[in-house]
């Protein structure tokens, strides 16, 4: 069998797993529930309907349809942080598919980010009418810009999600540290608040923070119909850094999964 044959088999077989994954994650989730993948869609609308009360009505933060501001930081930051938090322990909780020698074992943090960026892909269409219902403009250029967000944001998670699965095999503290990690991160990312309300002197801190670039770069799009480059660049710089990161780890690591588990 020549090399070209045995790379096409491979990566067959790999998406065929990666859809039976999502499928079965899906199924799962959604057993015997009436409303469905709706489900989905009542988490990052009850955080925004929580924050706009705090921030807008307690706080009165002068901002216009901030309910808008809200949830295209929102929808977001719950695909990220749901994802990592999945992932983390995609290795721990699916030990008899770890321990087959014959397995691409990083399908299976793929396949958490991928299950979270289906529900974000069903929340679009939502949200996009929450904009036009209530003022916003519907941009034909979303119709691309979209499409290379999802992609973008893909390419951020899922080498983040990898490293902390394979550390979460060593460490197995990591799957809490993550979900206490990343409530604090969420203060330190402009999703309830805007990148304007920093004072400067503590701006650059922000500028650390990868979520800053992204969610920056996802309102851009919804609010003003345009790519921010800038931000985009620091995205895409992110992902290049993880992804190398990630691949040395899982490396240096996958060899021992299967006994450490």
């Amino acid at each position: 069998m020549n090399r070209e044959l045995k790379i096409g088999i491979n990566v067959k077989h790999f998406l065929e797993l990666l859809y039976l994954l999502v499928q079965k994650d899906l199924k799962v989730r959604y057993k015997s529930s009436v409303l469905g993948y709706l489900w989905a869609l009542a988490n990052p609308f009850a955080f925004a309907l929580v924050y706009y009360v705090a921030f807008k009505i307690i706080m009165r933060v002068q901002m216009p349809n901030y309910s808008v501001f809200l949830l295209t930081g929102m929808f977001p930051w719950v695909w990220f942080t749901n994802s990592l938090i999945q992932a983390s322990a995609s290795f721990k909780n699916n030990v008899s598919l770890v321990k087959k020698v014959n397995l691409v074992r990083a399908v299976l943090p793929l396949g958490s980010v991928i299950h979270e960026m289906v529900h974000f892909c069903f929340a679009l269409p939502v949200l996009c009418c929450f904009i036009f219902f209530t003022g916003g403009i519907l941009h034909l250029s979303w119709l691309w810009q979209l499409p290379l967000m999802v992609m973008l944001q893909l390419s951020m998670a899922y080498p983040l999600a990898l490293i902390l699965a394979v550390a979460n095999v060593y460490v197995h503290d990591v799957e809490y540290i993550v979900g206490i990690g990343l409530s604090l991160l969420f203060f330190l990312t402009p999703i309830v608040y805007p990148v304007s309300m920093i004072p400067d002197t503590y701006r650059h801190i922000f500028e650390w923070n990868p979520l800053v670039a992204l969610v920056g770069s996802w309102r851009s799009i919804f609010l003003e119909g345009n790519i921010d480059f800038k931000l985009i660049n620091q995205c895409i710089t992110m992902a290049l850094i993880m992804s190398f990161l990630s691949i040395v780890i899982y490396r240096g690591g996958a060899c021992k999964l299967g006994e450490l588990l």
